[in-house]
C-alpha cells in the first residue's frame, strides 16, 4: 500500500505540475524540523512538510550545515539541516513536475558538498594502526539506529536509498551503482523492471539475508538495476573478465567466472563501502564476523574479496563528493553512524595497507 501511495503521488505531480518563484529560496524536500539554533538538538520551532517553500536568510549562508531560514508557518526565523531542502537562487522557476530536470544531465562527481565531521567523533584513533585502529573504529560506529528492510508503516532502506541516492537537482531519480544510470525512484523493484537494493557485501558472504542490522546498513547499500544486481549476483571483486552488456547498454564493469569488476568511477567506492563493513561486523551481539580475503571464490564463508584490488581501487578512485554527501545524510538523518573510510581515507592504508604491500 505504501508503495502504490507514492507511485500515485508522483503520477499526480506528474499531472499537475506547479511552479512557485521567490527571491531566494528553499524547498522541503522530505519531512523536517526547523530548529531555534542550528545544532542537532536545538529546540524545534516548526515542524514542515515536502514542498514546503521556506525563505533563505543572511544571503543563503550556513552555520554547523544548517540554512538560516524563515518558516512557512510562523514565520519565525530558524534553522534547517542542508540536505532536507532543495536551494532555489533569484529568479529561479521551480516545479514538482519529473520534467523539471534531465537525469542524463547530471554528473554527481561535480556535486559542491562541504562535509563536516563532527568534533570529538574519531578521538581516540591518533597514531593507532593495524587491529588497534579496527577496534577502535568499530567501538565508534557500532550501535548505530536500525531499520527494516522493507516496511508499509516505517522508514526502511528504500527510504533511506531516496534520501542518500538522490540525484543532485533532480529528486525524482535516484543514482544506480555499478552503471550510473538514474532511475525513477518511485520506481521500488516494479515487478522486476524498476530499480532494486544491491548489497554491496553480498548477503551470502555472511549469512545475514536482510535482517536488521548487516542486512539493512545503508552504508553498503545501493540502487542499482534489476538485471545488473542479478548479473553480480555474490561474486567477489576483482579485475578481469569481459563487459557486461546490459540489454544493449554497455555497463562499463566486467565480470568472470568468479570475480565483477566495476567501472573505474565506481571502484573507490566500492572499495570503502566493503572496508567499511569489515569494521562495522566483529562478531558481537549476534551479528556476522565480516572480514577481508586476497582471494576470490570466498562465499560461503564470512568473507569477500580481493583485497588486494581494493586497496589499489581505493588509490585508483578516491572519496568524491557524492560519498561525502551520501555519508553525511546517513549519519544525520538515519543511522547515526558514518563511514570512517570516507571520512579519512588514509585509514585504509593503517589498517590493511601492510598485509599486502
Amino acid at each position: 500500500m505504501k508503495h502504490l501511495y507514492r507511485l500515485s503521488y508522483v503520477l499526480l505531480l506528474a499531472v499537475f505540475p506547479f511552479t512557485v518563484a521567490f527571491a531566494d529560496y528553499l524547498v522541503v524536500s522530505r519531512k523536517a524540523t526547523v530548529k531555534e539554533q542550528p545544532e542537532k538538538k536545538a529546540k524545534i520551532i516548526e515542524r514542515v512538510q515536502k514542498g514546503d517553500t521556506l525563505t533563505l536568510l543572511d544571503n543563503g549562508s550556513q552555520q554547523n550545515g544548517y540554512y538560516h531560514v524563515t518558516g512557512p508557518k510562523t514565520n519565525k526565523g530558524g534553522w534547517i539541516y542542508r540536505t532536507l531542502v532543495r536551494r532555489y537562487e533569484e529568479e529561479t522557476i521551480a516545479t514538482t513536475s519529473s520534467s523539471a530536470c534531465d537525469p542524463d544531465d547530471i554528473i554527481v562527481t561535480d556535486i559542491e558538498w562541504t562535509s563536516t565531521i563532527p568534533a570529538g567523533y574519531y578521538d581516540g584513533t591518533a597514531n593507532l594502526t593495524g587491529a588497534e585502529l579496527k577496534t577502535s573504529l568499530y567501538n565508534i560506529i557500532k550501535g548505530h539506529m536500525e531499520f527494516n528492510y522493507t516496511s508499509s508503516t516505517s522508514t526502511d532502506v528504500w527510504d533511506i536509498l531516496k534520501e542518500a541516492d538522490r540525484a543532485p537537482g533532480c529528486p525524482e531519480y535516484v543514482k544506480l551503482l555499478y552503471t550510473n544510470r538514474m532511475r525513477n525512484a518511485a520506481e521500488e523493484y516494479n515487478y522486476g523492471k524498476g530499480w532494486t537494493r544491491e548489497h554491496v557485501w553480498a548477503k551470502s558472504h555472511g549469512d545475514f539475508g536482510t535482517t536488521k542490522g548487516a542486512g539493512t546498513d545503508a552504508h553498503h547499500l545501493r540502487p542499482a538495476d534489476a538485471s545488473v544486481n542479478s548479473a553480480r549476483n555474490n561474486k567477489d571483486f576483482d579485475d578481469g573478465g569481459t563487459e557486461y552488456i546490459d540489454g544493449d547498454y554497455p555497463t562499463g564493469c566486467k565480470r568472470d567466472v568468479d570475480s565483477w569488476e566495476p567501472q573505474d568511477s565506481e571502484k573507490g567506492d566500492v572499495a570503502r563501502m566493503l572496508f567499511y563493513m569489515a569494521v562495522r561486523y566483529e562478531g558481537e551481539n549476534d551479528e556476522p564476523d565480516l572480514e577481508l580475503a586476497d582471494s576470490v571464490n570466498t562465499y560461503p564463508a564470512l568473507l569477500h574479496g580481493k583485497l588486494s584490488a581494493l586497496l589499489q581501487w581505493h588509490q585508483l578512485d578516491p572519496v568524491d563528493n557524492w560519498e561525502r554527501r551520501r555519508n553525511d545524510i546517513i549519519y544525520t538523518d538515519f543511522q547515526g553512524n558514518r563511514n570512517p573510510f570516507i571520512d579519512h581515507p588514509e585509514f585504509v592504508d593503517k589498517i590493511w595497507g601492510n598485509q599486502i604491500y
